[in-house]
This record gives structure tokens, sequence and C-alpha cells, in this order.
């Protein structure tokens, strides 16, 4: 059966994040034909992430909304 699911991701930029989840889309079963809506929006929370430099604040949000099979 198929489910409909979400993510939220925090990041640096929306280039970073896409590019993270096009590499790692296989691990949550993640099709380019699966995806119904991306997202982009400020952070809704303060987020520290950790960057090649140590950490930074969270500059935006990505949220996407896929079919997933479960």
């Amino acid at each position: 059966m198929r489910q409909l699911k979400c993510l939220q991701i925090p990041g640096r930029s929306v280039q970073e994040i896409l590019d993270e989840f096009n590499e790692r889309a296989s691990e949550f079963g993640v099709t380019e034909t699966d995806i119904i809506s991306i997202s982009a929006m400020p952070p809704t929370s303060e987020v520290t992430i950790k960057t090649p430099k140590g950490t930074a604040q969270a500059t935006v949000e990505v949220v996407i909304v896929y079919w997933a099979n479960t």
C-alpha cells in the first residue's frame, strides 16, 4: 500500500538539501515520479546543523512530499 509521506529538512541552502536528498533518495525508496511537491521556507525552529567548518544555524527549510511504498 502506498502512503503519502513528508520530510522537513533544515539546512544552509535549498541546493545543498536537494543534492543530499537526491543522493539518498534510494534509502527512502523514492523515485522522481513519486515526488508530489517541494517547498522552501524560512526555518520553522532554530536548528543547529553540522557544516564542514563546524556548526551553523539553519537558514532554510525544505519540505518534500512524496508517495512511499509501505
